[in-house]
C-alpha cells in the first residue's frame, strides 16, 4: 500500500512481524522499551483520535502478548498528513514503542489534537490508496 503512495515515509508502525506490516519495516520486538517518553500519554491520545481512512473486518491481536489478546479492528487512521494502524497506540501505550520524531513534533505542534477530517477529505485521501474502481 505504501509503495505507491507519494508520502510513504509518513506511515508509522509498519513493523515487519505484523500481518499488516512491511517486510522491510522495523522489528517491533526490538522497539520495546521499559519506559516511555514524557509526552507518551498525549501521543497515545493523538493516535487513538485519528480519522479512519479505511476499515477492515480483520481483528488485530497483541503480537507481543503471550495470550495474543485482542486489540481492536484493523483500521488505517490519519490526521491528513500521517498514517498509522489502530494497533500502534496500543504498542506505544503498553510497550513504549517510539514513533518517528517528525510525527511527534507534528502532533505536538497541533497541541496533541488531530484535526477532524470531513468525509470529503477522507474520500480524497482514500482515493490515493485505491485505484479507481476498487473502492
Amino acid at each position: 500500500m505504501t509503495s505507491e503512495y507519494p508520502h510513504a515515509d509518513r506511515f508509522l508502525g509498519e513493523f515487519r512481524e505484523l500481518q499488516h506490516g512491511n517486510p522491510d519495516g522495523p522489528l517491533l520486538i526490538a522497539a520495546v522499551r521499559s519506559e516511555g517518553d514524557p509526552h507518551e500519554e498525549d501521543l497515545v491520545r493523538y493516535l487513538r483520535a485519528g480519522s479512519v481512512v479505511a476499515a477492515t473486518g480483520s481483528a488485530v491481536y497483541d503480537f507481543l502478548s503471550p495470550t495474543h489478546e485482542f486489540i481492536d479492528g484493523l483500521h488505517l487512521l490519519t490526521d491528513g498528513e500521517w498514517f498509522w494502524y489502530t494497533d500502534l497506540a496500543h504498542y506505544v501505550d503498553r510497550y513504549h514503542v517510539p514513533v518517528d520524531e517528525r510525527f511527534v513534533d507534528h502532533a505536538r505542534r497541533r497541541g496533541w489534537v488531530p484535526p477532524q477530517l470531513s468525509d470529503d477529505q477522507l474520500a480524497q485521501i482514500a482515493d490515493t490508496f485505491l485505484p479507481e474502481g476498487e473502492a
